[in-house]
């Protein structure tokens, strides 16, 4: 259900769909559970993925201004033609390209926030103001978001310029992120997956005390039994075999250019990738193909023998688990897969593939060329793993108690909500 809370709230949480809401909505649910008020900004595909477990939240529209003439112009030029069955809804995108807008026009006037937008696109927007403005309103004690750009980094600016304490919880390696949120006194607090990237984000300037080992509530259920055994019965409703092989591709979007790097990328890659693999089980007997598009894709799946479609309505762990194999560019996908002990190939040839080194950790086996897709998928079909046991629940109670920490030491009168610019 969209809705703004009334009155001051003890945590907001905020994030942008696929991975980074996975790992918050478990602790938003915990803390709930615990009578701990708060409020959740779900950003594009985010609302999706609240709405259906039954979270409420708000969005751009619903923010202060979001229906003013202007916002609503820009907007409406910005987002484009309305597209038909979009996980997004049109209003949503308007109050969302034009409220980001509106923060760059007061900031540089309308032609330098035109010129702006269009080199960067959505990638340039940082709605400090609008973030500053809901902070206002609705004084939390505590931000909690992730370690995405765009509007969860303006939150964390605005938190801090506010002097409210904030908590960033990383997903994974955040190889490019580690640039900002490395910054002075960018969160209170940063939980991250493990001791390495612990040690990489305090190599790279952030507090040692700042850092916390939590891991990812995301991935709590990856090994839990019921979770397994959602997985066989998965398979066997899809009429799977014991013998047979499946394979599951997790597509992810391939930009033009990297956002931060700006290093040339092929939009055409997932495609490729898919039409390789559709190649591959039309020839190999007992090979089966299940596609996972992002939530960022607008692809119209095409049926094939031996190929056939996972939803977003599918729960992706059972998924996971109903599955010999899996095949990823980028996806958080594929440490998911690593971690519930199935072989992963990753096809090194992306933008992202040195934000997401599977290979070079060993999480994968990576092949640099699609003519090698095949040969590297029948040795991981051949391989076998465990899957790594997380003792169900570990990474959310650990990051519900670093918030409750942070909510011990904020009074509840909202008296540190006051103005301290730092940019």
């Amino acid at each position: 259900m969209r809705k703004l809370p009334e009155g001051q709230i003890d945590v907001l949480f905020a994030s942008y769909g696929g991975g980074h809401v996975t790992m918050l909505r478990p602790v938003a649910q915990a803390l709930a559970r615990e009578n701990i008020s708060f409020a959740f900004l779900g950003l594009t595909t985010a609302q999706a993925d609240l709405e259906s477990h039954g979270l409420d939240y708000f969005g751009f529209a619903e923010l202060e201004g979001a229906d003013s003439s202007d916002v609503q112009t820009w907007g409406r030029e910005l987002a484009g033609p309305e597209v038909p069955g979009s996980t997004v809804s049109y209003h949503e995108s308007v109050a969302y390209h034009g409220l980001n807008f509106r923060d760059q026009v007061a900031l540089w006037g309308e032609t330098q926030a035109r010129a702006f937008y269009a080199k960067h696109g959505r990638q340039g927007f940082l709605p400090v103001h609008t973030m500053e403005m809901l902070l206002t309103r609705l004084k939390p004690r505590l931000v909690v978001a992730t370690n995405s750009p765009r509007a969860e980094k303006a939150l964390f600016i605005a938190a801090r310029n506010l002097n409210i304490p904030a908590l960033c919880l990383v997903d994974l390696f955040a190889i490019q992120e580690v640039k900002w949120i490395s910054q002075p006194s960018y969160a209170s607090r940063i939980c991250v997956l493990n001791q390495q990237i612990a040690d990489f984000f305090v190599a790279n300037g952030c507090e040692p005390e700042t850092v916390v080992i939590t891991g990812n509530p995301a991935f709590d259920t990856l090994s839990a039994p019921h979770t397994q055994s959602a997985g066989r019965a998965l398979r066997v409703e899809r009429g799977f075999g014991d013998d047979d092989k499946v394979i599951l591709w997790a597509s992810n979007v391939e930009p033009d250019r990297h956002p931060f790097t700006h290093i040339v990328g092929d939009p055409t890659l997932p495609r490729r990738v898919e039409a390789e693999l559709r190649d591959i089980v039309a020839t190999e007997p007992g090979w089966h193909l299940v596609i996972r598009y992002h939530p960022s894709e607008k692809v119209e799946f095409v049926p094939q023998a031996n190929v056939v479609q996972s939803t977003r309505a599918e729960n992706l762990h059972a998924l996971v688990n109903a599955v010999d194999a899996v095949v990823v560019i980028a996806s958080t996908v594929g440490l998911e897969a690593h971690l519930a002990g199935k072989p992963v190939v990753s096809v090194d040839m992306s933008v992202f593939t040195h934000d997401a080194p599977y290979s070079r950790m060993g999480i994968s086996a990576g092949v640099n060329a699609l003519d090698d897709l095949r040969g590297t998928l029948r040795a991981a079909l051949a391989s076998s793993r465990n899957a790594i046991s997380f003792g169900g629940g570990l990474a959310c109670r650990a990051v519900a108690d670093q918030i409750k920490s942070l909510l011990s030491e904020v009074p509840y009168d909202g008296t540190r909500l006051h103005a301290r610019r730092t940019n």
